[in-house]
């Protein structure tokens, strides 16, 4: 598993579970679970090196960031 976490007191990241998965999960923490809020499947297949794919999930983190932003606008 890896994950990207801007902070160590983030209260939201985006988690890659290794192997062959193609998946990243944008999760946010909820009284003291992490809880599944989007998924996105990487396009190009698994990068070939671990910086390739530290930024996948920093960009897939900043999207994952304007979406809640847009979810919160919309609850209002």
């Amino acid at each position: 598993m890896m994950i990207y976490q801007p902070t160590v007191d983030s209260t939201d990241r985006v988690v890659w579970h290794g192997g062959e998965s193609t998946q990243l999960h944008y999760e946010k923490l909820s009284h003291g679970k992490w809880l599944e809020r989007d998924v996105q499947t990487l396009g190009s297949g698994l990068p070939s090196g671990m910086s390739e794919m530290q930024a996948e999930m920093v960009e897939y983190y900043q999207l994952s960031q304007l979406l809640e932003q847009e979810r919160t606008k919309q609850l209002m």
